[in-house]
């Protein structure tokens, strides 16, 4: 016991105090580098160039100058103000950062597995490694989902311990899976088709169940909600049938980007847009939650006991939305000048164009009655299901079912 004590203190001490904000530094400064590296280094920086030399000579050079300038100058800062290594943010941020590095070490470990080159085929893809890695994604988040409902009747430890575990297991796999799949975009064709891996529909429900259940455990851990978890992760597991559907239909096959979508706005405006879905989602569950707790109040049910009380479920559907919409809008806002620079326009009426916009009024009015009219409870309940909704419809629905300058999008 005393060894296990003296192991979670040595783990809690890790994103704390001098340890934490050295890390961050490090990591600021090795981001830093990777900026100077685009902006002076080498060629500069170029689609498909930049990547071969982030991990070439100079991006070991660049990189690792950064990450030892940022320790360094942390670890003199410490020195000389000791009271500076309490700071909010190293703290806050360091875990997240840890996190992406975990990520990265594992995608190039997995990259061990890869065939080479010469034994890629565009039009064979089944060789690829990252497959199989977005499978055991896909059963990692099932088991979860099946453990989180599982302990709404057996609110047993080992069972919420499981479904935390296993869900943290499926972000950490499907993270990987996306870094891989973007290391085997330059096996085709000398590379020429390499790109990120936020292009097709089936990558981005990958990011949605990452982001999802990301958004979901941080609130979990910081408010001890763990019976949300049942109606948040059967979100994200009926998304995972739906991506494992889209693969059946050849639609996790990868391609070359068309036209519009060679640019560097794709990196920045696909996954900011998906944090503001993923946290949309997440208020939805917390609604389905409060919905639900509601009705078992009613019913004077025993299981009422394992949900948050619904002020809590409440305030978990506003905080879920309160990330979700500046990032939303900023996803927007970043589309719009995407838009601009492929089709000369910030705003055309494109289908997914307008049905962003009426997602973005609908949880800004959501926003709206709570802040300044103070609605809560069963009406805001059952708003956050229905917009979701909307949502899904924006995401999914415009994709499948109308066509405009987004049509890339389509199943095919």
């Amino acid at each position: 016991m005393t060894a296990i004590a003296e192991s979670n203190g040595l783990w809690e001490n890790m994103y704390q105090g001098r340890a934490a904000f050295v890390r961050y530094w490090a990591y600021i400064g090795l981001m830093l580098g990777a900026v100077g590296l685009a902006m002076f280094g080498g060629d500069g920086y170029t689609e498909n160039g930049y990547i071969f030399q982030l991990v070439g000579q100079d991006g070991f050079m660049w990189l690792g100058t950064g990450a030892l300038l940022g320790a360094g100058l942390s670890i003199g800062a410490s020195m000389l103000r000791p009271a500076i290594v309490e700071g909010h943010i190293p703290k806050m941020m360091v875990s997240w950062f840890d996190g992406g590095a975990v990520m990265l070490a594992l995608m190039a470990f997995l990259t061990i597995f890869e065939p080479t080159a010469a034994m890629v085929s565009y039009e064979d893809q089944t060789n690829l490694f990252a497959g199989h890695v977005v499978m055991t994604m896909n059963v990692l988040f099932i088991f979860s989902a099946i453990c989180y409902i599982a302990y709404l009747f057996a609110p047993d430890s080992f069972i919420g311990g499981m479904a935390t575990m296993t869900a943290w297991g499926g972000v950490y796999a499907g993270g990987s899976a996306l870094l891989l799949r973007w290391y085997e975009s330059y096996l085709f064709m000398d590379g020429a088709i390499g790109h990120a891996p936020v292009s097709n529909i089936y990558e981005v429900f990958i990011l949605l169940c990452c982001v999802i259940t990301i958004i979901y455990l941080q609130l979990e851990r910081r408010y001890e909600a763990k019976a949300m978890g049942a109606f948040v992760m059967a979100l994200v597991a009926a998304a995972v049938f739906f991506g494992i559907w889209l693969g059946s239909v050849g639609q996790g096959e990868i391609k070359p980007l068309v036209p519009a979508l060679q640019s560097y706005w794709m990196k920045i405006h696909v996954p900011m847009n998906f944090v503001g879905y993923g946290s949309f989602a997440v208020a939805c569950g917390a609604g389905m939650a409060y919905l639900v707790r509601q009705w078992l109040e009613v019913r004077n049910s025993k299981m009422v006991a394992v949900f948050p009380s619904l002020e809590q479920l409440d305030q978990l559907a506003y905080k879920a939305v309160a990330i979700g919409f500046p990032a939303f809008t900023l996803a927007t806002i970043l589309g719009a000048a995407w838009a601009s620079e492929a089709w000369g326009g910030y705003w055309s009426w494109d289908p997914k164009e307008t049905w962003a916009l009426i997602v973005w009024l609908v949880y800004g009015a959501y926003l709206h009655v709570r802040i300044s009219h103070g609605w809560h409870g069963r009406t805001l309940a059952w708003w956050t299901v229905i917009a979701f909704l909307v949502t899904v419809f924006c995401f999914l629905g415009v994709n499948m079912y109308l066509a405009g300058l987004h049509s890339y999008g389509h199943l095919s």
